[in-house]
């Protein structure tokens, strides 16, 4: 509670704009905020301000009973924080071992593990800012597992950190991934993306579009987002711009600018993502009359019998293959690829795809609707599920070809 209502005032005492130093973010926020962590200003055991480091001196160092640095903590005026700060801490920070850092102008913390790997802004597991929350209840639980004076000395904080910084990591990792991820499916025409697609325009419309027409579609938002990709913001020249703005601004106009600094230097050195490489698709040659497994041939009379062909060849190949192509997908998916023929889901729709009996297994059915791309595309990735290799194991034959 002593925590909670020593961030509501510091909260307060930003939003009037009375902070107009260095020294006053300190003693009007940083001290009460870490004094209600437990760490005593007035023990020069644990709290040392201005401590002499071989580059400067850091604003304040937080020890164990020992004497031994835990947290270096960087004080800004408010508004004043930027990458060359950061860097400055990081510098004192430099073969101290020092487990922690903490840089802060009062309204924004962002808490660092010193010895972890990367650049400054890769080891930064921790972000907070008091005036953008209403929440001080997360804002102190944050604080008190990475900072309270008994788990800084027992390492509990450290460790929760580093799992933290993981997690931090592996978020980051995820959301430079959304871009590759998403033109994938567009570039490959994922069935299932198609079949929402497909669903989403029949509900609108009344209409089912044509799955070539479908596929034309995802082909041109795929053209555009790698179009895209290939002219990222020039990051280096916003911050160049930044830079030069006028000192005469306002306080609240200098501290958007240093947190546009601080986004454009961050984001700057994530890697621009490159669109995902097209996966390896067999052109269509005509139409589908059969394939080879392993040097086999099964030939069939259409694009329909492939299929169904197909799916009994794997069904002996891996038994129970119809059961795992029935569940693939099924909750997400208004036709299911495979389904028994007295289920009670064919029974109610009179009206949409194709289902065709599977050779050698009439009691089962099998989604055959869509284009020749599309049955390609199911193809491939049914001999995936059976665990064969496409193109390999397995081959599509066209009318024309030679068996």
């Amino acid at each position: 509670m002593a925590l909670e209502e020593a961030l509501a005032k510091a909260r307060a005492t930003l939003e009037s704009g009375d902070l107009h130093s260095e020294a006053a973010v300190r003693l009007a926020v940083i001290v009460p905020v870490l004094t209600a962590l437990g760490w005593d200003p007035a023990d020069p055991k644990q709290w040392v301000p201005e401590m002499p480091v071989p580059s400067g001196r850091v604003d304040d160092a937080l020890k164990s009973d020992t004497g031994t640095p835990l947290v270096f903590v960087e004080a800004k005026r408010h508004g004043n924080l930027s990458a060359k700060a950061e860097e400055q801490l990081f510098d004192y920070a430099a073969k101290q071992g020092v487990p922690m850092l903490v840089l802060t102008d009062g309204d924004t913390w962002d808490l660092y593990l010193a010895m972890a790997a990367g650049e400054p802004h890769e080891r930064r597991f921790a972000h907070v800012e008091l005036t953008q929350s209403s929440d001080m209840a997360t804002i102190a639980e944050d604080l008190t597992r990475f900072l309270q004076r008994d788990a800084v000395v027992n390492q509990q904080a450290n460790f929760a950190a580093q799992q933290r910084l993981a997690e931090v990591n592996d978020r980051l990792k995820g959301k430079r991934g959304l871009a590759s991820g998403w033109l994938s499916l567009l570039q490959e025409g994922d069935d299932l993306l198609r079949e929402l697609l497909i669903d989403r325009v029949e509900e609108r419309t009344g209409s089912r579009p044509w799955a070539d027409d479908v596929d034309a579609f995802l082909a041109g938002l795929a053209n555009r987002l790698g179009a895209s990709a290939a002219s990222p913001m020039q990051y280096e020249e916003a911050a160049t711009w930044l830079q030069s703005a006028p000192t005469n601004l306002t306080p609240e106009i200098k501290a958007a600018v240093t947190k546009w600094r601080k986004q454009l230097s961050d984001s700057s050195s994530e890697p621009v993502s490159k669109p995902a490489k097209k996966h390896k698709t067999t052109s269509v040659q005509g139409s589908l009359r059969g394939f080879r497994i392993r040097g086999v041939v099964h030939s069939a009379q259409d694009g329909w019998e492939t299929l169904t062909t197909l799916a009994a060849v794997l069904e002996q190949h891996k038994p129970g293959f119809l059961q795992e192509l029935a569940l693939h997908g099924n909750a997400a998916r208004k036709w299911p690829r495979a389904v028994r023929h007295d289920d009670p889901v064919i029974q109610t729709k009179t009206e949409g795809p194709s289902y065709r009996p599977v050779k050698g297994h009439p009691d089962w059915l099998l989604l055959v609707h869509g284009s020749t791309k599309s049955k390609l595309g199911w193809m491939r990735q049914m001999t995936d599920m059976a665990g064969l290799a496409w193109e390999s194991d397995i081959e599509p034959i066209f009318a024309g070809s030679s068996s």
